[in-house]
């Protein structure tokens, strides 16, 4: 079975695009599967279930609207001023709505920057104090006042400070409303009430071999090469490669996707052996559905065929290829551990 574990990193280690997550390193537990990066054989299987009950720095959440659960806090771009705004909800990992931020468990968070893009944080325009004020995102200013954010408990996020929230302005939907700042009216506006997408992003790493190897896509190009790499030492194989996916909710079928990217059987060829690429997704494209199994597999939807290590070569560089999938996840070469990144 699958464990769902949170993890750990440091604001530090965040990179300048918002695709490109910490190193394994800083990883101090895993998601759905064991316990510790450097101990993987030694858990026993429980529920999937949530272990912390306090509020956690979560490496790339979607922030979805109460007033309507398809759209979602989003930089209109990565430029300073650009203006924040909603959109709809991405099915596929894109950066602009990948958030880092507190939330609120059973207290308040403490005040905290909302960060996407790597180094942009929601700033209130100018410092002004007034409802109507326009949210933009802003190069991240260390202890800036205006960039300071707490997660309420009844969802709001309140301007550390002041009475105002994050308020969708005249409850607009519409594709690329401003959101402004207003008077909080705590519990009773849904305007002011966001939450957390039900997806996170992981690394997917090999669960045997003796050192620790995630799948990386090289590049974001079409066609691109899927395989090991080290994780803490990706760049050095792939400068322009990623280590980060969306992937599906355990025993769930989908997408799994980086770079806005998913990954895809090399021309939908059902045979062992054949290698994985990076592809652009396409809605409905059978090449591009993946199943989380609850025995560590990831299989291609449908066929019986499961990511598999070639030939067992667990180095850097080794194709992801798909294989008969073994009875039970007895092939060790078809095992994989899901680390969440995030940090309380």
């Amino acid at each position: 079975m699958w464990t769902k574990v949170q993890g750990a990193y440091t604001a530090s280690e965040f990179r300048e695009c918002g695709q490109k997550m910490p190193s394994m390193s800083s990883i101090k537990t895993d998601v759905w599967g064991r316990n510790s990066r450097n101990d993987y054989n030694m858990f026993s299987p429980v529920l999937l279930t949530s272990l912390f009950s306090f509020a956690l720095l979560t490496a790339a959440d979607q922030i979805v609207s109460a007033v309507d659960s398809g759209i979602c806090i989003t930089a209109a771009e990565n430029a300073d001023g650009a203006p924040l705004v909603v959109r709809p909800c991405s099915a596929i990992a894109s950066p602009n709505q990948e958030w880092k931020v507190s939330f609120f468990s059973e207290e308040s968070s403490v005040p905290a920057p909302m960060v996407v893009l790597g180094d942009k944080c929601i700033d209130v325009t100018n410092g002004v104090n007034a409802d109507g004020t326009p949210l933009q995102v802003w190069t991240c200013v260390e202890g800036s006042s205006n960039q300071q954010w707490i997660s309420v408990t009844d969802s709001s996020f309140q301007w550390s400070g002041t009475d105002k929230c994050i308020d969708l302005t005249n409850g607009n939907t519409a594709n690329n409303t401003v959101l402004q700042i207003w008077t909080c009216v705590h519990s009773t506006n849904r305007n002011q009430e966001w939450s957390k997408a039900d997806t996170d992003l992981v690394e997917i790493v090999a669960s045997e071999g003796s050192g620790v190897y995630c799948i990386a896509s090289a590049s974001d190009d079409d066609g691109a090469a899927v395989t090991l790499v080290d994780c803490d030492d990706y760049t050095a194989t792939y400068p322009n490669g990623n280590i980060v996916f969306d992937v599906p909710a355990f025993s769930s079928s989908g997408p799994i996707t980086g770079f806005g990217k998913c990954l895809d059987v090399t021309n939908g060829v059902n045979a062992d052996g054949t290698k994985l690429q990076l592809w652009s997704c396409v809605a409905g494209n059978t090449n591009q559905k993946f199943t989380t199994l609850p025995s560590g597999q990831i299989e291609w939807a449908g066929t019986g065929k499961c990511l598999d290590v070639t030939n067992g070569q667990f180095t850097t560089g080794t194709p992801i290829q798909v294989w008969g999938c073994a009875t039970g996840g007895s092939n060790p070469n078809q095992q994989w551990n899901l680390q969440e990144l995030a940090s309380v």
